[in-house]
């Protein structure tokens, strides 16, 4: 942060001042050096490839469901495949906690050097705010989906954060709500910069809705899902436009920053030529989920026949490399509405208004009106097109299979091996190390 945002290194070496006062002085000293702060923040986000916010959080929920197989050996990769992943697994270490947990950091010393401020206006420093809960939020919603009960740090005291244990999950959601609540007060309708890079107050309320459907909090998904939908300023497009940048679909989405990389998932999924085995393959669970002509299998997946066999992987993304950037990551999409909207509904008895969610979902694949009529018919056919719409994309069925209560029965049925417990990744070894407070999950 201060390689990008410090204006006067000679300043620093003359006036030596402290160190806890440097980011307030200087970063935080007018609405230039705290936006750069703030975009600092997202450009550490795309830093490194499978990693916490740059895919990582698509490829291991994958691996761990029932999406994908990595075909390349790799003993961190497949312990995640098998669902047998070490508390020394390099990835859940680096990859998955430590980045996290180094973006919680960031944001909270946004939060602080806001608050501490007075070079920056009323208006930026509200922007700024509201981005900083929501990304304090979106990380902490990850975290607790992927280890449960995690540590809740709110500040930047490293005496504190170093021995505080893992805060129960309910408490964690309360912190993700809070800070998701005070952001869609905070953040404009309107995006703050070219494209939808920042995030805006949908953003943040297409999150917030989805913490109510995990909650069942049925009625309050439904109304933020709506607001977002009624908000003129996000459309279904065409499949193979979704993850372009600047999608009339996409509500958030992350710049690419790596030199001649689009995104993560199209230099990963995307083997470098056609007569290859693709790195990571689509199970038969995954490609007997689509339905008949449905356009989201010949748009969304491609295929290598190697030696005769025909390897499908995820082809969401188009491109592989290249200097000219023409995809951003993709994080929050209009589709994922509808599908919020459907459930909510139909766990209300609103049939007619389910029908007419799943529809939309359905028309756009170029598939009939759903056959479903019952509540449980319903509820099932939301959950199959959330699996073949969201298939490699931010963990979608790893979290269903989860919060639905399915996993054990799907996974028992389709893994060998499978056992409940690995339905929580483990808490690295090397933190509960350094942090005595910390306890082991359940079955590592």
């Amino acid at each position: 942060m201060f390689c990008l945002m410090a204006t006067s290194c000679k300043k620093f070496i003359d006036i030596s001042p402290p160190a806890d006062q440097i980011t307030t002085t200087t970063v935080f000293s007018d609405d230039e050096t705290a936006t750069a702060a703030i975009n600092g923040l997202y450009s550490s986000m795309m830093v490194q490839n499978f990693s916490f916010c740059n895919s990582g959080m698509t490829l291991y929920p994958a691996l761990s469901s029932d999406e994908l197989i990595n075909t390349v050996p790799d003993a961190n990769l497949n312990a995640f495949t098998a669902n047998q992943i070490p508390s020394s697994n390099y990835i859940v270490e680096q990859s998955l906690w430590k980045k996290a947990y180094s973006h919680i950091y960031q944001v909270n010393s946004i939060v602080e050097g806001l608050n501490k401020s007075t070079g920056v206006s009323v208006s930026v420093k509200k922007q700024l705010s509201g981005e900083a809960k929501f990304a304090r939020a979106f990380s902490y919603f990850y975290l607790v989906n992927i280890f449960g009960e995690v540590p809740l740090i709110t500040a930047t005291d490293y005496k504190i954060n170093s021995t505080i244990s893992r805060t129960s999950i309910d408490k964690v959601y309360q912190q993700i709500v809070s800070d998701l609540q005070e952001a869609t007060q905070l953040l404009d309708a309107s995006y703050p910069s070219a494209g939808k890079l920042r995030p805006n107050k949908w953003a943040a309320s297409t999150l917030l809705a989805r913490v109510y459907l995990y909650q069942k909090k049925w009625d309050l998904a439904e109304q933020l899902a709506s607001d977002v939908i009624s908000s003129g300023m996000y459309s279904l497009t065409a499949l193979s436009d979704v993850f372009v940048a600047d999608s009339d679909e996409a509500i958030w989405q992350l710049l690419p920053i790596l030199t001649y990389l689009n995104t993560a998932d199209g230099f990963g999924f995307i083997p470098y030529s056609s007569s290859v085995q693709p790195s990571y393959i689509a199970t038969n669970w995954l490609l007997n989920a689509f339905e008949a002509n449905d356009l989201r299998k010949t748009n969304w997946l491609n295929s290598n026949t190697v030696n005769g066999n025909v390897f499908y992987y995820p082809y969401k993304y188009k491109v592989r490399s290249g200097s000219s950037v023409s995809e951003y990551n993709m994080v929050f999409r209009l589709a994922e509405l509808y599908l919020i909207r459907a459930e909510a509904r139909a766990e209300q008895n609103n049939l007619s208004g389910a029908i007419s969610d799943i529809d939309t979902i359905r028309t756009r694949a170029g598939l009939p009106n759903t056959m479903a009529g019952t509540q449980t018919e319903l509820l099932d056919a939301v959950q199959k097109e959330r699996q073949v719409e969201f298939f490699a994309e931010w963990g979608h069925r790893w979290f269903d299979l989860k919060r639905t209560q399915h996993i054990d029965a799907v996974l028992g049925f389709e893994k060998t091996g499978w056992s409940s417990s690995a339905a929580l990744y483990p808490i690295p070894i090397s933190e509960l190390k350094l942090n005595l407070q910390l306890t082991q999950n359940p079955g590592y």
